[in-house]
């Protein structure tokens, strides 16, 4: 009698207990179903939400106007009110654009022997050759008692019918055909930038010498000459010595890529002034 009492008591623990576990996993499922499903819902609403403006978002900007009506941009002006856009001022004529863009930098100052733009006793004699001559000249180059000419002026890049019409543009201001004052040739850098106006220093002589002369090729790079701070131009040339560098500056020299005149054109300065000058372009190209 004690054992199936003792037996009978222990099955009524096992199933309360079996009976507590079963309660606990089902309390369990029913709280993970409910927050599943809360997030889902989330979820379905935040796709809901981007598939209904997934046309708008992928619409194009804008669309063509087929209307023949003016349209204007909300907080712009409309196009009548605006202020006309500003024209950009070109040269006269396409011979006017190549000198000032390459030919000034050696016939605004009769550099190199040169002759000087608008000096009809300097281009008498070459205008009495022919323009064909003159035209050739300019194309191919030229090296005469006066002063060399380089092919196309250093500007092997530009096209021979602007070459030829710089040409005939500088023949007739020498033969007093009304051609207009050419553009100015641009300043030569300075420390701060390419386009700023140089200020002298009474004490440096290399500086005032290059303001005054050699900025004309430097500048533009005109006839092949290194541009004056560009360090890529002026390694090659820094190579082969100091030396080297102030013989070509005082006696001149014809290279591959162009030609330097004995003392930039100007054999009125002397030996130290051209030296200077050249030592300032080269501190400033290493």
């Amino acid at each position: 009698m004690d054992t199936r009492h003792d037996n009978a008591q222990q099955d009524a623990i096992f199933v309360r207990n079996f009976g507590l576990v079963l309660a606990l996993l089902t309390f369990t499922g029913i709280v993970v179903a409910i927050i599943a499903r809360w997030v889902y819902h989330d979820f379905l609403a935040t796709t809901q939400v981007y598939e209904e403006n997934l046309d708008a978002r992928i619409a194009p900007v804008g669309t063509a106007n087929t209307s023949g009506e003016t349209l204007t941009l909300t907080g712009t002006a409309p196009a009548s009110d605006a202020a006309a856009p500003a024209v950009p001022v070109a040269a006269s004529s396409p011979g006017e654009a190549t000198y000032n863009k390459v030919c000034f930098a050696c016939h605004a100052q009769a550099v190199a022997g040169a002759p000087k733009f608008g000096d009809a006793a300097a281009w008498g004699p070459r205008i009495a050759k022919g323009v064909d001559v003159l035209h050739k000249h300019a194309l191919e180059g030229f090296q005469g008692e006066a002063g060399i000419m380089p092919p196309k002026g250093g500007g092997v890049d530009l096209p021979d019918a602007d070459v030829e019409a710089a040409v005939d543009f500088m023949i007739k201001a020498a033969a007093g055909g009304g051609a207009g004052v050419p553009a100015a040739a641009p300043a030569p850098p300075t420390a701060a930038t390419d386009t700023a106006t140089p200020t002298v220093a009474a004490a440096d002589k290399g500086k005032q010498v290059y303001d005054s002369v050699c900025f004309a090729c430097h500048t533009p790079g005109a006839a092949g000459a290194p541009k004056f701070g560009d360090a890529a131009a002026w390694g090659p040339r820094i190579a082969k010595g100091v030396d080297v560098l102030h013989d070509h500056s005082l006696n001149g020299f014809m290279g591959e890529a162009g030609l330097m005149p004995p003392k930039g054109g100007r054999p009125d300065f002397p030996d130290a002034d051209v030296i200077a000058a050249a030592d300032y372009m080269i501190e400033h190209g290493k």
